[in-house]
């Protein structure tokens, strides 16, 4: 298992492509989820592995409905309360460095999930795990990095135009002249997201293989994965702020052209989530 494919399933506070209800069912069921997805997608597991997982993923969805969720739900009713004509550039950064201690917040969790499965896994299982990664990092490369500048476009684009319809509803012929021309002022993160992800393979790699104690492999990870989340891969950084940077003016734009109907669209789309998040917070 990786950090990656466990933070692919509980990370749902962008709910981008899925309804209110199936996030409702979907997180309802994620205790049952994990341990399906880990064991049909990246390594197989005995029953002793099986057991501890499970145990450890019923504790960790704990602590993430008892102290993340209704965090998730006041940071909506906040972007609530902004959006709209007035919204500004320094409002939208502050939402999206909240947004990363949510993140950080996660990481720290899990890192010491992952830290404490994996040095249990025994050799044909970690064989079968960075099999497995290599595979997921080939795709990544084929998808991400092995396009043209063309296609590079049109999938940043793509991708921007289906985010702001997901939230506002349908856009203007301007909006969505806006988006794709931010869209193509975009950097292109992908060979240093990939070499990111290499880096963080190879670090795990070697303190599993190495021959130690399971007490010592879970605190080499621990160590690994603490100082792997605080560094990042050189001129990663500068464009992902760069990019970030285009995100906040574009959104400023869209939320000062919105329309009633937009407004309305966007307001019972976050009441959903929020109502929705507040529930499952409660529901312990």
């Amino acid at each position: 298992m990786t950090k990656r494919k466990l933070i692919l399933l509980i990370s749902l506070l962008l709910p981008t492509f899925i309804t209110a209800c199936s996030f409702k069912t979907l997180y309802n069921n994620l205790d049952y989820l994990i341990p399906e997805y880990i064991i049909e997608g990246m390594v197989s597991l005995d029953d002793v592995l099986e057991e501890k997982l499970e145990l450890r993923t019923e504790a960790f969805l704990k602590w993430h409905r008892e102290t993340q969720l209704i965090q998730y739900a006041n940071w909506l009713k906040t972007i609530q309360q902004i959006a709209g004509p007035t919204l500004t550039e320094e409002q939208v950064t502050q939402r999206i460095k909240e947004m990363d201690l949510f993140w950080s917040s996660l990481s720290i969790k899990l890192n010491d999930e992952v830290s404490n499965l994996l040095p249990h896994l025994d050799e044909s299982q970690r064989d079968e795990l960075f099999n497995s990664i290599r595979y997921k990092n080939e795709i990544f490369r084929g998808k991400y990095i092995d396009m043209d500048e063309e296609e590079r476009k049109e999938y940043y684009s793509e991708r921007l135009l289906e985010t702001y319809e997901t939230w506002i509803g349908k856009l203007t012929d301007e909006q969505e002249h806006e988006i794709v021309l931010s869209a193509n002022k975009q950097v292109d993160t992908a060979e240093l997201r990939l070499q990111r992800r290499l880096d963080w393979q190879e670090g795990i790699t070697q303190i599993l293989n190495n021959n130690l104690s399971i007490e010592e492999k879970t605190q080499r990870l621990h160590n690994f994965m603490s100082e792997f989340e605080t560094t990042n891969t050189p001129g990663l950084r500068e464009k992902l702020d760069y990019n970030q940077r285009i995100f906040s003016k574009l959104t400023v734009k869209i939320s000062h052209s919105m329309s009633k109907d937009q407004m309305e669209f966007f307001i019972d789309k976050t009441d959903g989530y929020i109502r929705m998040f507040t529930e499952l917070a409660e529901s312990r």
